[in-house]
């Protein structure tokens, strides 16, 4: 038997059990264990250690009448399970759809949809998924889990970043171009800040709960350009009057510097990556100028001499 069967097994048996049990009563019923009793103890060791960094609410508790003195567990079903949205069947049905055609490199999207809403999977028509059934899989780095946990939960985290120590509070996650960005409030620096997540060096520390300045952006996930974790630059872009109210619909009027008599406007965009910067602009075809700075005008005009030299 592998290991993952018998931590699932494992979880099965201490997420059932309507008493904690003690390692006695788990060798009894969880399979895969060896026989000798000292290999039994450093291998159920080394389990619970994986159940915590998988961060399952593994709860130690006194054992039954006459075992008192004897340490026992149990996972706590009303941690272990998200509570319910209210999602409807056919929402809850697309989600399972869903969960079953995008995954996480590494890990199964079939534990979060059991841990949502379990108790009314079972009442679900099976989806079907799309001809060919390939599904999509996204990059998992190692700090994502901590990372998730800590946006959800309102919470510093602390990492080494190109070098330095870093101390935020996460504001969200995005994928972006083929990689995660954690977008937050830096509080060594007192900013808000974007960094790669697969760029993280070393470990995630959890840390208390987080308390970051207001921000009137910080809900709102950030335009593609603004992703990245080099420096800010700030590009001006003219947009012709057919396609500024689109444009000002999208980026907010936030963004306008100013408007013009013909009904063109120029807009303020902060970038961090110049590729997404120039599909955006790009979009607009013959409507957009890119004003300043040189930089990212110079860029946008070499990509279409290339196009029109092949």
């Amino acid at each position: 038997m592998s290991r993952i069967e018998r931590l699932v097994n494992l979880t099965a048996a201490l997420l059932s059990t309507e008493r904690a049990l003690t390692a006695d009563d788990l060798r009894e019923r969880v399979p895969g264990y060896p026989d000798d009793k000292a290999s039994f103890r450093r291998q159920f060791e080394r389990d619970k250690d994986a159940l915590r960094e998988l961060g399952l609410p593994l709860l130690l508790e006194s054992g039954r009448m006459g075992q008192e003195d004897q340490p026992a567990y149990r996972i706590d079903p009303e941690r272990y399970y998200l509570s319910d949205p209210g999602l409807s069947p056919d929402e809850l049905s697309a989600l399972h759809l869903a969960s079953r055609m995008v995954r996480m490199d590494g890990l199964s999207a079939g534990d979060g949809m059991w841990k949502l809403a379990a108790d009314r999977l079972d009442s679900l028509d099976e989806p079907s998924p799309p001809a060919g059934g390939t599904d999509a899989v996204l990059p998992a780095a190692a700090a994502l889990s901590v990372i998730f946990q800590a946006t959800g939960d309102g919470r510093e985290v602390t990492f080494a970043y190109r070098g330095e120590p870093r101390r935020v509070v996460p504001r969200s996650l995005a994928f972006r171009t083929g990689h995660w960005y954690l977008r937050a409030f830096d509080l060594h620096r007192d900013d808000e800040r974007s960094f790669r997540v697969d760029r993280i060096e070393g470990d995630v520390v959890l840390g208390g709960p987080g308390v970051a300045p207001l921000s009137p952006h910080a809900d709102r996930p950030g335009h593609p350009w603004e992703i990245g974790d080099g420096p800010v630059v700030e590009a001006l872009v003219h947009i012709d009057a057919r396609q500024a109210p689109w444009a000002v619909r999208h980026l907010g009027e936030d963004a306008v510097c100013s408007h013009h008599e013909d009904g063109s406007v120029t807009v303020r965009l902060s970038v961090r990556s110049a590729d997404a910067f120039r599909s955006f602009v790009l979009g607009f075809l013959d409507g957009a100028v890119v004003e300043s700075p040189p930089e990212l005008r110079a860029l946008v005009a070499r990509w279409l001499r290339s196009v029109v030299s092949h």
